[in-house]
């Protein structure tokens, strides 16, 4: 949840007081951008603090706001620990004392803030406990009311619930009877399967020795092809030499 307060964070940074020291360019110029960082920082924990004086939301939400505080908190105390390492840095005594002193001021208002964000993380946290408390006993007399209305419609459907209970159990029975009769004339069907089988096994061996007796009987029409064939050539080779006698007799008459 990002609240309006969030966009506080973009501002203008105001310009530190420069330090009228001899101190190098390079030196004044990191200092500076710490003290922005610091000037930054705090304005950021103070509005998200602000936001969760005047959160409304989750204690997830919350959570969350204070987990982003926590991490702007340690980053300001991050800068202001800089600031004093380069305050130590220092080698003129007048520079060395004023970042000394104001890494002190910025140093206690880490502490105010830290302060301040506990405060309002406990008002915030006790808060949602109130409205949560607050909405569980509106739960509960909802549900006081909503209860004596239940219980009329309990008393006014458990006619309703005993009729489908009765017409449940009649429907029950009907399956019952059917599955019963569906079983029957399974076991009737495999009955008949089984005879069918039966009588196809036993076609199977007629048709086997059928086609034995059918071989057979080919094999001697072939025999008695080849002898039909033998008889003709025998009755033809009979004819040419009857042929042949009379011719020959028939010569010898004549000539003698």
């Amino acid at each position: 949840m990002v609240l309006s307060f969030r966009s506080c964070i973009e501002f203008r940074i105001q310009q530190p007081t420069p330090i009228t020291s001899t101190m190098p360019q390079d030196d004044q110029v990191y200092i500076s951008v710490v003290k922005q960082d610091i000037v930054k920082y705090d304005v950021t924990v103070k509005s998200l603090i602000q936001e969760i004086r005047e959160h409304t939301g989750s204690q997830a939400e919350l959570d969350e706001i204070g987990s982003l505080v926590r991490s702007r908190i340690s980053q300001l105390r991050e800068q202001i620990e800089e600031l004093k390492r380069l305050a130590l840095e220092q080698d003129s005594e007048i520079d060395r004392i004023a970042l000394t002193e104001e890494a002190a001021k910025s140093d206690k208002m880490l502490q105010d803030n830290h302060r301040a964000f506990r405060n309002a993380l406990l008002t915030s946290q006790l808060a949602i406990n109130q409205q949560s408390k607050d909405e569980l006993f509106t739960n509960i007399e909802e549900n006081e009311d909503n209860d004596a209305s239940v219980r009329q419609r309990d008393r006014m459907s458990r006619d309703i619930l005993m009729k489908k209970s009765s017409q449940l159990s009649d429907d029950l029975l009907t399956v019952t009877r059917l599955i019963r009769d569906n079983t029957e004339k399974s076991l009737k069907t495999v009955d008949i399967l089984v005879e069918g089988s039966q009588t196809i096994l036993s076609t199977q061996e007629e048709l086997k020795t059928m086609g034995s007796v059918i071989g057979q009987a080919r094999k001697i029409l072939n025999k008695y092809g080849r002898r039909e064939n033998t008889d003709k050539l025998l009755i033809f080779l009979g004819l040419v030499f009857f042929l042949a006698s009379c011719l020959v007799v028939l010569r010898n008459r004549f000539i003698f």
